[in-house]
């Protein structure tokens, strides 16, 4: 390994599970995976430079940042997104955002021509969803349906309608393992192992996506506990709740200069 080669890192806090991966395509140098669904902020920049430093690696032989970008935890893709940005406002990094329902998808659709619906948990009884089945020419899994937010009893309506063989994974699968196995018609339900993606999927997609100098634009299907119940918040405080939405959309809209 040259001193002057460049590489790519990755993050993923989508879920209670953050991963950090370094490397490219076919080369995965270190992978660094930490539940901490509540201490990210102050775990993730030491497990970079420490993945780094027993890599004989610096933050100089980093030339791009891909970061899954959503739908998840609003908080977990704020922590990762906002520490992509830094690092490339400081260092001069490229950025690319990487949705995670299909690298969650990634390996299973290289094993079965089923439909695969990957479904992670939201909050009790909500889930994000996509279809996919097999690979597009790009090498990235086909989607035979957009990424949705929903409730398990609509997306079981939904998956018997097609009334097709499936293959169902993720934590939304895993929270709701035993509705899933009773109301879903002619499916195999994949174990816990497949609802977090294996760090070379990650590095895989990365090496087809486009990137600049942009913010990756986070991907949300659904408004945070905070914006549903705003009014509320907001009445405890004092605060106008029609004040307290256009400061809101200001502050989430807006982003200071270099």
């Amino acid at each position: 390994m040259s001193a002057d080669s460049k590489f790519t890192l990755v993050f993923n806090s989508a879920e209670a599970r953050l991963q950090i991966v370094c490397g490219q395509q076919g080369q995965l140098l270190f992978s660094k995976e930490i539940f901490s669904p509540r201490q990210g902020m102050q775990i993730l920049l030491p497990a970079i430079m420490d993945g780094l430093e027993k890599m004989s690696l610096t933050l100089d032989n980093i030339d791009k940042i891909a970061c899954v970008r959503g739908p998840g935890s609003f908080t977990g893709l704020r922590l990762v997104l906002a520490t992509a940005l830094g690092l490339a406002r400081a260092h001069g990094f490229a950025l690319a955002g990487i949705d995670y329902l299909p690298a969650l998808a990634m390996d299973t659709c290289t094993t079965t021509d089923k439909e695969i619906w990957v479904i992670t948990h939201a909050r009790r009884g909500q889930i994000h969803y996509q279809a996919f089945r097999g690979l597009s020419s790009e090498g990235l899994p086909h989607a035979l349906t957009a990424p949705q937010a929903d409730t398990i009893e609509n997306l079981a309506a939904v998956i018997n309608a097609r009334n097709t063989a499936t293959v169902l994974l993720g934590t939304g699968v895993q929270k709701n393992r035993e509705f899933f196995e009773t109301q879903i018609q002619n499916t195999t339900l994949l174990g816990e192992r497949f609802s977090h993606p294996k760090p070379e999927a990650l590095l895989d997609i990365a090496a087809t996506l486009e990137y600049g100098d942009a913010p990756i634009d986070p991907l949300y299907l659904r408004p945070c506990d905070a914006e549903e119940n705003l009014d509320y918040i907001v009445s405890l405080k004092g605060v106008d709740p029609e004040e307290a939405r256009q400061k809101l959309a200001k502050l989430t809209t807006s982003l200071p200069e270099a």
